[in-house]
């Protein structure tokens, strides 16, 4: 089942942070990157995602029904797929902590198409999905290595 909430987070963070002070460098609250890597992910998953219609993230939206488009095309011209007055593009939040950040979207709606749960109407629409390997995956890796690398820099 797909999560409504993304999670990322530093695993064996006491044996990390035992080897870091073994070298002169204390990093036991990575809150400030993880920060940043909440901002990232939510501009990501409000932005490439939502241009892409979800392809970027290797789960392309269906199309609208025929009749849902055709009121969609009446009330809101112009407005792609899962965004009608904007709020659920606008809706992802974060929350860092010192060694995790969660990430989820605040739209009433999102639930409903994030969740891969079986249905019969409303079509799977995820906009939010990191997997190891790939570039999301890459970028956060990237970021927590330069952290913890300024740190040991800035400490030996």
């Amino acid at each position: 089942m797909t999560a409504t909430t993304l999670s990322v987070e530093v695993e064996g963070a006491d044996e990390v942070a035992l080897a870091l002070r073994r070298i002169g460098a204390d990093v036991h609250d990575l809150k400030p990157v993880m920060s940043d890597v909440g901002d990232y992910l939510k501009d990501f998953f409000a932005g490439e995602v939502f241009a892409s219609r979800g392809g970027v993230i290797g789960h392309p939206w269906a199309r609208l029904s025929p009749v849902y488009a055709a009121q969609k095309a009446r009330k809101y011209a112009g407005r792609g797929v899962l965004v009608a007055t904007g709020e659920m593009q606008r809706s992802f939040i974060s929350n860092a902590a010192p060694m995790q950040v969660e990430i989820t979207n605040t739209a009433r709606h999102f639930v409903y198409h994030q969740s891969d749960a079986a249905r019969r109407i409303l079509p799977y629409r995820p906009m939010m999905d990191v997997r190891s390997g790939d570039t999301r995956y890459d970028r956060i890796v990237e970021m927590l290595v330069a952290h913890v690398a300024k740190a040991i820099k800035e400490n030996t």
